[in-house]
Order: C-alpha cells, then structure tokens, then sequence
C-alpha cells in the first residue's frame, strides 16, 4: 500500500470514528481496506480494544456509554432498533443509561447472547424508526411509550413528562400511537400514565398530599382555600393552615407546572409572601416516590411558624 493510500484509508477511518464514538466493527474496518492481519495486529499492540462481538473500541477515545451503545448495536446488525429505556436515553429523556441494552430485531433471525445486551424479538415498523446519531432508533413518541411500558408507573412517568415537558412529544400523538398498542405488554402503565399527563396528576397529588398529613397526624388544614391578597385579590390555595399562616402548593407534573407557574403562580406567590404566608411546594413525585420527605418538610415549616 503507497503512502497516499495509507494517509486517505487512515483519514477515512478517524472520519468514522468521531461519527461513531470511537467504535468500528470488524466489517467496517475491512471495508476502509484493513486486512484480518492488520486488525488482530492492532488489537495485539492495544491500539483497539474489543468492545463488543466483532466490534473494537479504538484506545484515542474513552468508553463512553455512547459507545457501549453504538457497540451494541453494530455487534448485531442487520434492521435491528434501539428500543426502550436505552432508546430514552439516547433521545436525552433519561439521566442515566440504563442496562441492559435493549433491541429489537427480526424474528426469523438468529443472534448469539451478548453481554449486557436483551434482544426483544419483534418488529418495529417504519412508521415507529428512525435515525438519531446514525443509530436506528425508535421515534420519540414509540421510546416514550416503550421506555414507560418497561420503567412502570414512577420512572415512566419522568421519561413521559420531561418528553412532553420538552415538546420532544405532544400528547395527542402518544394518544394516537397508544391506540395501535392496547395490547402490548405494559399497555395498561402507558394508560394510567396518559391519563396522569391529561391533568390527573394534580388531582391525585392532592389525593396523596391529602392521606400523607393524616397518616402522619398533621391537623389544621383546610383545602381550596380562598385567601384574599392585598395588591393581588383572592387567590384559591390548594391546602392552608391558617394558624400558622402557611400554605401548600400541590403539582402534578413539570408539563403543567411550567405553563402554570408561568401564568399565575409567580405574581401570586409573591403577593402571598408580602402578605406574611409561608408556601410550602410539592409534586407528584415527591408524594409518591419520597413521601416522607414531604412530611418532614412540611413538619419543620409548621414547627418553625407556630
């Protein structure tokens, strides 16, 4: 091989590898024109690493999850798709990625097992793919739905939220899409999500905040208070302990949080400050997911008031 060559093999392989993380598989390495002798050299001298099946990670890049990602998906090939939780991350819908990795591929086709790897045997229909990053994944409204089904209701329902939060999806078209998928397994999480994401959540924040400060003996409240607010008017307040002056404000989801917040609840929140009320804010999360941390909050403020 002349050195030209050389310089434009070597050239179009740095090329791939900062479209891929760092990753190539063996068939693209033989495809840039490296011979089997070259790569097992390569990987003898720890200029690559074996990553996955057939698929090395070069020693100039780190093993990033992206990578672990883009591994996987090239160590099976073919039509596969990124699927579920992983597919979530890789929309930026999830902080961490999740294991293991989840893809779907054609039924009739036979793969080994892979570490860290669970291959879902069906068929994602065009309709449902797409191409993020160069990697075939899931559209967002099909990861979204798929990443909930898998998560149950309390992760689920973040990966939902901060999709719609982000305008990344709309609600309209997960109700479409959930239509078509009414029996699919996790179908019924999905639902009971939508329905959260329709307005429920509030409504069933209240609930919970409602049975936490009975639980926990908390008394002297008083829900969908009327407060008249000097400068502001009357401002109807989810739940007031008019003792100690202290207000609780219950969210639902940050999808409807923002646009509130936004609308009414800074310019009222203030005027309620000025006025002399202590508010105290929760969400949905927080009561279902860490309830007493809730209580231990709303504690320590009505302690510090009375």
């Amino acid at each position: 091989m002349g050195i030209d060559e050389h310089r434009r093999r070597e050239a179009r392989l740095h090329a791939l590898l900062r479209r891929q993380d760092g990753v190539i598989s063996l068939d693209q390495a033989r495809e840039l024109g490296f011979s089997d002798s070259t790569i097992r050299r390569r990987v003898a001298t720890k200029q690559w690493f074996r990553i996955a099946y057939r698929v090395y990670l070069v020693a100039t890049h780190e093993e990033t999850p992206r990578a672990t990602i883009r591994a996987a998906m090239l160590s099976v090939g073919g039509e596969a798709v990124l699927v579920g939780p992983a597919a979530a991350w890789w929309w930026g819908l999830l902080d961490t990625r999740p294991a293991p990795i989840e893809i779907a591929v054609e039924r009739e086709r036979q793969h080994r097992r892979r570490p860290g790897v669970f291959l879902v045997r069906r068929t994602v229909p065009v309709s449902d793919r797409t191409l993020r990053h160069g990697l075939r994944v899931t559209t967002p409204v099909a990861t979204v739905l798929d990443a909930a089904a898998s998560l149950g209701t309390a992760r689920g329902a973040q990966v939902m939220d901060r999709a719609l939060q982000r305008r990344t999806v709309g609600l309209d078209a997960l109700r479409h899409a959930q239509v078509r998928r009414s029996g699919r397994r996790g179908a019924p999480v999905t639902a009971r999500l939508l329905v959260l994401a329709a307005g429920g959540a509030v409504s069933e924040a209240e609930r919970l905040a409602h049975s936490r400060m009975r639980e926990s003996g908390i008394r002297g409240w008083l829900a969908n208070v009327p407060v008249d607010v000097p400068s502001f008017g009357r401002a109807v307040v989810d739940v007031a302990f008019p003792e100690q002056k202290v207000i609780l404000e219950i969210d639902g989801w940050a999808f409807h949080r923002d646009l509130r917040a936004f609308l009414v609840d800074g310019p009222r929140q203030a005027a309620l400050t000025a006025a002399g009320w202590v508010v105290v804010r929760t969400h949905w999360y927080e009561l279902t997911e860490t309830p007493e941390v809730f209580v231990a909050t709303l504690r320590r403020v009505l302690a510090a008031r009375s």
